[in-house]
């Protein structure tokens, strides 16, 4: 096998490799879009919770029912904790595939410049050595007459 061959197959190889590292990393990101509205709606939760906790300590309310209020509001804030360490946790992974994604870009990239290289070589190791026949024919030529 020659070295373009090589090369080429090593790009097709590098592409193939390219084109799993964006699928990951698009399916990472959709993960973390879900996670993050996840939160999103906990936060709302919390805020609307919150919200009404407040309209009703303006009436007179049992303590019992703000009592109830106040766990339901640390159990949303736990939850609110762990979804945001989950959403951390996406977020790096989507960066760590983004990372792996460029480097693999760059791999590529790096071949096609090495695969242009050795076309470039062979086309002028190609020229030289037409040439070198044509001169060799002009000379036959020329002593020839």
């Amino acid at each position: 096998m020659t070295k373009e061959k090589m090369v080429s197959k090593i790009i097709e190889i590098k592409e193939f490799n390219k084109e799993q590292l964006d699928a990951e990393v698009r399916k990472a990101r959709e993960q973390l879009n879900t996670e993050q509205m996840k939160l999103d709606g906990l936060d709302r939760e919390y805020k609307k919770t919150s919200a009404d906790l407040t309209g009703k300590q303006a009436d007179v309310i049992p303590a019992t029912e703000i009592e109830l209020f106040h766990t339901f509001l640390k159990h949303l804030a736990k939850q609110i904790d762990l979804q945001r360490s989950i959403v951390a946790a996406h977020a790096k992974e989507v960066d760590q595939k983004q990372k792996a994604m460029v480097d693999a870009f760059k791999e590529q990239r790096l071949f096609e410049k090495l695969h242009d290289k050795i076309v470039h070589e062979q086309d002028k190791e190609s020229s030289q050595s037409e040439q070198k026949v044509a001169d060799f024919a002009f000379l036959c030529r020329k002593e020839g007459q």
